[in-house]
């Protein structure tokens, strides 16, 4: 169905696409050059568990060396794999050249998402380019980072929603349940977008039967259900907890919502080292829910504090956090110029995306989806700590907008430059 859509397009609209992608693949080589081999100086997370994964054959980790590796499930498992799959392809490349792939997938997926909301062309096609020459994209297509499988499937899974609303298509609820949950499982906050979508589905095809509508929202548990159930199978085996979440979200809730916190992430021994050191001996859903208690405890006992936090960190995610970068500060990467391009970007992107939203005309209803998702994912990220790689899957949103008000600029400024 996808592929179809694309196929009708004229010769010359496609050749444009294949140009952009063109430019894509050229900005991402570029941005892996700059970057070489540069990185954090420590293991993240999902990097030792892919180690666990390579040498020892079991998802399982040591909770930051305060206790014996064991089976986990404090990272979703998706992007872990990758990382497994990619070390034993024994190529150094081979984790770059899989991300830029998906990355290029992206761009396309961009493109067909801005049709399937009733985007002109030449609307559909700046879309696709903001999203080829976008500096954050292309830096974290090339660096160790879950960001480009989360803005993959969170694409293709709004992309075949809206189709699933407009068309009324089964096959494209189930395939857009199926992405979402990938999503899900390569970052858990994106699981909330699925109750999400169900409502979506509910109010959005105004012609459609009440039956019809329930029978959408049925696909896409239903899809998501078959994404998700070797995790939940995993942890019901393992741990004795059926669950498809996985085991951080106390501990970043308590990193966010700790008397020390200042909306940002700070490593968890360096806020309060004998209360980490006592919860890594805790089982791990149990430790889990330890976290969550304490952070609730600190946001409880000092109720204004929390709700200021809670705003300040709102508006690190909307725009940048202070310390931005700054886990790279020991890495041998042009710091600064990285900075100055994440921040420039996204500075040039909003206004355009306002003027595009002033621009939706009907297709407003379609565009509800990619509202919704960008204002529950805020909320729901400002309740635990601030960081740039949490919005930029959902910065894509804003390029379609953008792309709709860089169009609708040209056009206004075209007749002008005509007539001089």
């Amino acid at each position: 169905m996808i592929t179809g859509r694309l196929a009708s397009r004229a010769p010359a609209n496609r050749l444009q696409l294949l140009l952009i992608v063109a430019l894509a693949l050229a900005v991402r080589l570029a941005a892996a050059w700059v970057v070489g081999d540069a990185r954090v100086p420590w293991n993240y997370e999902y990097e030792e568990i892919a180690r666990s994964l390579l040498t020892a054959g079991r998802y399982a980790w040591d909770f930051y060396g305060l206790a014996p590796a064991q089976p986990t499930a404090f990272i979703p498992p998706l992007y872990p794999l990758l990382l497994a799959f990619a070390g034993w392809l024994r190529a150094a490349w081979a984790l770059q050249a899989i991300q830029i792939l998906l990355s290029l997938g992206t761009v396309v997926a961009v493109y067909g998402l801005s049709l399937s909301l009733r985007a002109r062309e030449e609307e559909a096609l700046t879309a696709g380019l903001l999203t080829a020459i976008y500096p954050p994209l292309a830096s974290y297509a090339v660096t160790i980072s879950t960001v480009t499988l989360e803005a993959f499937f969170l694409v293709i899974g709004s992309w075949l929603l809206v189709l699933a609303g407009r068309r009324l298509s089964l096959a494209s609820a189930l395939g857009g349940g199926a992405a979402l949950a990938a999503a899900g499982l390569t970052r858990s906050t994106w699981l909330a977008l699925l109750p999400l979508a169900l409502v979506w589905l509910a109010w959005y095809p105004v012609a459609a039967s009440l039956r019809r509508r329930l029978g959408l929202g049925l696909l896409v548990l239903l899809g998501a259900a078959l994404v998700c159930l070797p995790w939940g199978a995993y942890n019901s085996r393992t741990f004795g907890v059926w669950s498809v979440s996985s085991t951080n979200g106390g501990l970043n809730f308590w990193i966010g919502n700790n008397p020390q916190a200042t909306g940002e992430y700070v490593f968890p021994t360096e806020i309060d080292p004998d209360l980490v050191r006592q919860a890594a001996a805790l089982p791990e859903f149990e430790r889990d829910r330890f976290f969550y208690a304490r952070g609730l405890q600190s946001v409880t006992a000092a109720p204004w504090r929390a709700a200021r936090l809670y705003g300040l960190k709102l508006v690190y995610y909307l725009f940048f956090r202070p310390n931005i970068g700054s886990n790279y500060s020991q890495a041998t990467l042009p710091l600064g110029l990285a900075q100055m391009l994440f921040i420039a970007s996204w500075l040039v992107s909003l206004p355009l995306a306002v003027l595009g939203l002033t621009r939706l005309g009907p297709s407003r209803r379609e565009h509800s989806w990619l509202a919704l998702a960008l204002v529950s994912q805020a909320l729901l990220t400002a309740a635990f700590f601030a960081g740039t790689r949490f919005r930029t899957p959902l910065d894509v949103f804003a390029l379609i907008w953008a792309a709709i008000g860089l169009v609708a600029l040209w056009h206004r400024v075209r007749p002008i430059r005509q007539i001089a």
